[in-house]
């Protein structure tokens, strides 16, 4: 699953050794599910078994993968579900440093959730069509999509619609994750061109822009394939869809994300960070980790301006699991009708859609970024919403399998949690 893969050059980080110690806690259930004085006293031993039942699935969980995986005191794991009766926070490790649903946390490709909602929204209100070619001009407006400029380009341009674009069938080269081809002509042949930038160039507070990035591609014509013939993630493809939604609402994406998304729907500690020297995360936060060459090191600050649309955006647990389970139940911004279409997975593509995948849990995305991996889904058949965040990520010597497991940790988790909770069917 190429989606929760980032290389580890993929913007700045700053690598600072820290040794903690290791603890464990549960919480009741809060926020607008929480028991009011009415509450039955029945209800509310019903809600500690599972608080109880939770965490000791998770505690077991995450012990076995830490001893297996040779971790140290200070990683952990988090649990925040959003329910129709409550909302239930499970947490182990973290060496007793506080942590709650109100955390933050570098939500990574998550964030593309937000974008292609973004999409699909304008296309909801006519604005655009998600069939139309990114050539096409935009409806009510004498420009294209994206601009007529050599930066823009790129293969197969005058083939590519935006639903291409949202499914990762665009064929569009990602500059994120894979190498620039050795025999190109640029100074940085062979190199990941964002860490080419920071490290090589010496320019950790660069400012990447779109056009930048896009022209990367457009000079040496790169690609994966013709559109709507392969699935192959790419995260450039959604910064191009971040960038057309600036072009046709008329604003920056990070002001038509909190417009219409985060202050109507109250997620008032999510915020999509654009500048180069918007590296900190507000307080409090998750410290993030990552391993390379044997040891894990604190990755928290980091360049996000490379990202804005596919991994940008900075969120908590209760925010994002509010925003997922408001989104894909049709009590946001999207008709039942736009959810259905979103859902679609397209032919030639095995479990992702438009801006969304489908797992055993429901439909959702996972990210990873340096120092974090998350992991958000919607059960609409229990109407339940859930988030496990594991503030550290193990690519050590670039051994991908330690990732691939954790993720499965994280499916496990959400189903147990599922049944646990008593939304299961019999």
């Amino acid at each position: 699953m190429k989606n929760i893969f980032r290389p580890i050059l993929s913007c700045c980080f700053v690598l600072i050794a820290v040794i903690m110690a290791f603890s464990s806690c549960a919480t009741a259930p809060t926020a607008a599910a929480e028991p009011n004085a009415t509450t039955e006293p029945t209800e509310q031993k019903v809600a500690s078994k599972v608080e109880e039942a939770l965490q000791n699935m998770v505690s077991s969980k995450f012990l076995q993968f830490s001893q297996a995986n040779d971790l140290p005191p200070e990683l952990g794991v988090f649990l925040h579900m959003e329910t129709p009766v409550g909302n239930y926070n499970t947490h182990v490790g973290f060496s007793g440093e506080p942590v709650s649903e109100d955390t933050h946390y570098r939500i990574a490709s998550v964030s593309k959730t937000f974008t292609a909602a973004a999409i699909m929204l304008l296309d909801q209100e006519g604005k655009l069509a998600i069939d139309d070619l990114i050539t096409a001009d935009i409806p009510g407006k004498d420009i294209p999509y994206l601009p007529d400029t050599d930066d823009f380009a790129i293969p197969h341009k005058e083939s590519i619609t935006i639903r291409n674009l949202l499914s990762h069938r665009a064929g569009v080269f990602d500059v994120f994750n894979d190498p620039i081809p050795a025999e190109s002509s640029q100074p940085y042949a062979g190199m990941n061109y964002i860490g080419y930038m920071q490290a090589i160039q010496g320019k950790p507070d660069h400012q990447f822009t779109l056009e930048e990035l896009v022209s990367v591609i457009a000079k040496d014509q790169l690609s994966y394939a013709e559109p709507d013939t392969l699935y192959h993630y790419s995260d450039v493809g959604y910064m191009l869809l971040a960038g057309i939604v600036e072009r046709v609402a008329g604003m920056s994406y990070d002001r038509f994300l909190q417009e219409r998304f985060f202050e109507p729907l109250g997620l008032h500690d999510t915020s999509a960070p654009w500048n180069a020297n918007d590296t900190t995360l507000p307080q409090p936060y998750f410290t993030g980790y990552t391993r390379w060459d044997g040891d894990f090191f604190s990755t928290v600050e980091d360049n996000m301006s490379c990202q804005i649309g596919p991994g940008n955006i900075i969120g908590t647990p209760k925010d994002i699991a509010h925003w997922i389970r408001t989104l894909l139940s049709g009590r946001g911004p999207l008709t039942t009708d736009q959810i259905q279409r979103m859902k679609v997975i397209p032919e030639g593509n095995t479990t992702y859609a438009l801006g969304i995948s489908a797992s055993t849990f429901g439909y959702g995305h996972s990210g990873a970024h340096p120092g974090y991996m998350n992991f958000t889904a919607y059960n609409e058949e229990h109407d339940i919403s859930v988030v496990v965040v594991a503030p550290f990520i193990d690519y050590d010597a670039g051994d991908m399998t330690r990732l691939y497991n954790l993720l499965g940790m994280f499916g496990e988790i959400s189903m147990e949690a599922l049944e646990i909770a008593g939304f299961t069917k019999d």
